[in-house]
């Protein structure tokens, strides 16, 4: 029985309480990051204020809830999770936005510092989206394939078909980049990923439980679970509407179900839970230009500061027992967390 396998077992049977335990030795920790794509940290609060996300609660109960402020790039999807997957700022990342990106280059990414810390045999490094665009790893493209051309009558499909197509070649018309997505290097040195498909949190939900079930008895991991749903009713109903708050109870709901889930396979007191948001939403808008307010909840009682997103990677390194200072290059960032 491996010295993992022994300590879950001893936890199983003496522990009463179901909490994550920061006295559970790093190098047998796991951790999940779960992103709420557009949660707007001052929603969030009101929510909890109405207590409308008892999960979340519960977690912030066991552990804490810090501001984090979102700066150095623009405030979208692929520029966040850039920054927060990382650790680094756009000038090494080349994620600036939506439009301006390249490639996030080979090595820097959150999984693969915990492969090259631990060994690729010693930690699963997972990753499931909800978003295609974004955080999909579509490769090189030929830039003659971004133009948009005019319709014609026998374009197939019918008339909304034909706009959805002919929006999403004007988009990509837009992209300064051709060599590919920015998890494009990253996905072939990922124990698993799932992410090449829009999704809502039912399916995302799903895909979740049915991982941890798959890796969490076998050993360490670190899961990253991406929830689109809140940043897609944002931009259709806006940050003030019904769709939008409900949107975020639905994933307060799904981070029930990931508790529960790590409860029964008595992995709970094994793993850091950490929350979090790519970027806000501009109050009442559709829209999130300048949406720098973002949240870092977790059942992890030692995060004892606020921070920035560049903060998130260098928190959850030191967490599961990555010597940060060793890292080259240097993270910008620092670790949220006590010491051990």
């Amino acid at each position: 029985m491996s010295a993992r396998s022994r300590f879950v077992f001893a936890v199983l049977i003496l522990a009463s309480a179901t909490a994550f335990k920061p006295s559970t030795p790093p190098r047998l920790r796991s951790a999940i990051l779960i992103s709420w794509d557009g949660a707007l940290r001052e929603h969030i609060n009101d929510s909890l204020k109405h207590n409308q996300m008892p999960n979340l609660a519960q977690l912030i109960k066991e552990g804490r809830m810090v501001d984090i402020e979102v700066s150095g790039h623009v405030t979208d999807t692929k520029a966040g999770h850039a920054q927060m997957l990382t650790g680094y700022d756009p000038n090494l990342t080349g994620v600036f936005s939506n439009t301006r990106f390249r490639p996030i280059p080979r090595g820097t990414s959150i999984f693969e510092r915990l492969q090259q810390f631990f060994g690729k045999k010693e930690i699963a490094t997972i990753m499931v989206t909800g978003k295609a665009m974004g955080l999909g790893p579509g490769g090189p493209r030929v830039p003659a394939e971004a133009e948009a051309p005019s319709p014609t009558s026998d374009e197939p499909g019918d008339e909304g078909e034909k706009q959805a197509r002919r929006a999403e070649k004007i988009r990509l018309a837009g992209e300064q980049n051709v060599a590919g997505q920015p998890f494009y290097l990253v996905k072939g040195n990922l124990t698993a990923w799932d992410g090449d498909l829009p999704r809502d949190a039912r399916a995302v939900g799903q895909r979740t439980l049915a991982l941890i079930d798959k890796f969490g008895p076998e050993g360490r991991f670190f899961l990253f679970v991406h929830f689109g749903d809140a940043d897609v009713n944002g931009h259709k109903y806006g940050e003030d509407s019904r769709e939008y708050n409900d949107a975020l109870i639905s994933l307060d709901a799904w981070l029930g179900r990931i508790l529960a889930q790590l409860k029964t396979n008595g992995l709970y007191q094994l793993t850091a839970l950490y929350i979090t948001s790519d970027h806000g939403f501009d109050v009442a808008t559709t829209h999130h230009g300048k949406a720098t307010h973002s949240f870092l909840a977790t059942n992890d009682p030692l995060v004892a500061s606020a921070g920035e997103q560049r903060d998130i990677t260098p928190t959850i390194l030191q967490a599961l027992g990555v010597d940060i200072t060793t890292i080259t290059p240097p993270l910008p960032g620092k670790s949220l967390r006590k010491k051990d």
